[in-house]
């Protein structure tokens, strides 16, 4: 049992669809405590000790009958000695805690990042806002996507082959060679010595699939993702 994922489906499930009272709440968190806190299954009770514990002055055989009929716990015996008392967790009751949605399994390698532009976010985020040959930057309304290996060469529209650049790169590259472009970039003074080594630092990571956008930026807030691709 994880406590602290127990206590929080307590409070954001069990005590809200019971109802439960301030009263109820504490005589059930009493009897959690002595049980299934420290491992055991149920504990035998004396209602006079137990209602003395919890601080209240009149009975509360009525609140076990009624956390017993609604669920919460099971009364598994009486007698002159107390009553035997199993605790359900949140998860043991039926209905309480919301089922979980199987994981979505999503192929990082089978994504198109290019038709529709709908990855553009997590694409732009990868490359820090900036176009990914001259290092200007653009924004989501100025920029373009650009095959690194051009069409021509064999569609590719995997993340490994789908950058973000200026529209000026992306009219002036053409077809040529993601690595003759930055070296022509980097003669015409666009990149510093250090700016071309890290464009071709950064093309060789790309190319080998070590720089792969965060693809759960782009689903609903809810989804939960399982990414398959490169390890």
């Amino acid at each position: 049992m994880d406590v602290e994922t127990t206590l929080k489906q307590c409070e954001d499930y069990l005590f809200p669809a019971m109802k439960m009272t301030l009263r109820e709440r504490s005589i059930y968190y009493h009897l959690f405590r002595h049980t299934r806190l420290i491992g055991k299954e149920q504990g035998l009770f004396a209602i006079d000790p137990l209602a003395s514990a919890l601080g209240v002055s009149t009975s509360i055989r009525d609140d076990l009958r009624s956390l017993h009929e609604r669920g919460c716990l099971r009364i598994e015996d009486r007698s002159r000695n107390g009553h035997l008392i199993r605790v359900l967790l949140p998860e043991e009751i039926e209905g309480i805690v919301p089922k979980q949605e199987p994981a979505e399994v999503i192929d990082v390698e089978a994504i198109d990042f290019f038709t529709d532009r709908r990855y553009l976010a997590v694409l732009l985020a990868r490359e820090n806002g900036a176009c990914f040959y001259c290092l200007r930057q653009v924004r989501p309304d100025n920029c373009q996507l650009d095959h690194v290996v051009a069409q021509a060469d064999g569609l590719n529209n995997s993340y490994r082959n789908i950058v973000v650049s200026c529209h000026e790169c992306n009219t002036t590259k053409q077809a040529a060679a993601a690595g003759d472009f930055v070296r022509h970039l980097y003669r015409r003074g666009l990149l510093s010595q250090a700016d071309l080594e890290g464009r071709l630092s950064a093309l060789e990571l790309l190319q080998a699939g070590k720089l792969v956008p965060d693809v759960v930026q782009s689903v609903g807030a809810n989804q939960t993702l399982h990414l398959t691709g490169p390890a």
